[in-house]
């Protein structure tokens, strides 16, 4: 948890960051020039060790490899012609087997929404009855409550249509802002946008859906678009209230990517910088198969991630993911305990789920006044096996 020296940093005002891409989304932040100042004059000295660690047990799920986009550190997206399109009996067996296998979440992922050079997977939904890839996440996400799995997606940048179309489906989803900063990276006729990026952010404030989201390092960013990015998810969360945590995350050498991998010491200081300015209860989170958690878990790292025991990073698919016994090595290491969550954190679930002495949300911005469906809430709630798989999470109770 952050030092007392180091309480959650306010956005102050004026503004005086202009954010690439901010206007065109009417996106108004105001970060001054003295948060960030402060904020980059945190060192990991000033923040404290979390008391716990948590993971969730999850399957990935990547639904489709076509994306709009062509940033230079991905090996996620296909170019058109080469794009896989999951069909709904290969997600159907991919859910199941992490049911059975005890995972809770199944992280549906895609690249932002194909464009039109995607034809054959275009057509392939059209034939399956959908007019878009989202309302064919709809349909998948059915599937994995039907097998006993949360959903949590990872869709990209959406419209309010596009995420409202699959909200109510979903325990929770995400976007990784990256950065604020206009970056080579990100660049080409399609490139990022980092406002769109924030109206992602800000849309699923303004619908009550617990978020994660996340800074990228060593894309081309520098400390003060460190400081900025982390300032932008504050202040959106000050908001709202709907982010759940936020991941710091070094970008890896792989088949696209040549650049130079951030070192410890700057991952040290970039996770330090989050856990001070995000308030306590924004859990800042680090992947083990993509950074040396050892060296920053004392910089208030309190979380893993998602981690699976039965599917491929696909993201990263030269980075494998740890097993649970590495995971309690890393704990037993920072010498405190591991602890399994589930896709929403639970601040975000009604008083009859939450456990004894976890502060709730506050009141989301929606008419219904509740942060997950009646149709998630009746999945955690079921007296089926998933059901009890979810409890037992909740409790504490859930078998290795």
């Amino acid at each position: 948890m952050p030092a007392e020296s180091v309480r959650p940093i306010p956005v102050e005002r004026p503004s005086v960051t202009v954010i690439p891409g901010a206007d065109e989304y009417d996106v108004d932040l105001s970060i001054s020039e003295t948060a960030v100042e402060r904020l980059l004059a945190v060192t990991p000295a000033d923040v404290e060790p979390a008391d716990e660690l948590t993971f969730a047990r999850n399957v990935f799920v990547p639904l489709t490899t076509a994306c709009r986009y062509t940033c230079t550190y991905c090996t996620y997206y296909d170019p058109p012609g080469q794009a896989s399109l999951m069909s709904p009996e290969d997600v159907r067996e991919v859910v199941r087997t992490g049911a059975d296998a005890g995972c809770t979440e199944a992280l549906f992922t895609f690249g932002d929404d194909p464009d039109d050079r995607y034809t054959e997977v275009h057509d392939q939904l059209a034939e399956w009855g959908h007019d878009s890839i989202h309302t064919y996440l709809r349909e998948v996400s059915e599937i994995a409550l039907e097998e006993g799995l949360l959903p949590h997606s990872n869709p990209g940048d959406q419209t309010r249509e596009q995420m409202a179309t699959v909200a109510d489906v979903n325990a929770s989803m995400g976007v990784m802002l990256e950065t604020t900063a206009d970056v080579q990276a990100h660049g080409g006729p399609r490139a990022k946008n980092p406002g769109q990026r924030l109206n992602t952010i800000r849309t699923a404030g303004e619908l009550g859906v617990p978020f994660t989201t996340g800074i990228l390092v060593g894309i081309g960013d520098d400390w003060a678009d460190r400081a900025e990015s982390l300032l932008a998810i504050c202040e959106m969360y000050e908001r709202y209230d709907h982010i759940q945590e936020v991941i710091v995350q070094p970008v890896r050498n792989n088949e696209r990517w040549r650049g130079e991998t951030p070192g410890v010491a700057t991952l040290r200081r970039a996770v330090a910088m989050a856990r001070a300015a995000l308030p306590e209860e924004v859990s800042v989170q680090v992947p083990p198969n993509l950074a040396p958690v050892r060296d920053v878990v004392d910089c208030g790292v309190d979380d893993l991630g998602g981690v699976s025991p039965v599917t491929d990073d696909h993201i990263n698919p030269d980075y494998k993911w740890p097993a649970l016994r590495e995971l309690e090595d890393i704990a037993e290491y920072a010498g405190v305990p591991l602890r399994e969550r589930l896709p929403v954190y639970e601040r975000f679930l009604p008083a009859s789920l939450r456990t004894t002495g976890v502060e709730p949300a506050a009141r989301p911005p929606t008419d219904s006044g509740r942060w997950i469906s009646e149709r998630i809430e009746s999945a955690i709630d079921a007296g089926d096996e998933a059901g009890e798989r979810y409890r037992a999470v909740l409790s504490g109770t859930v078998a290795d």
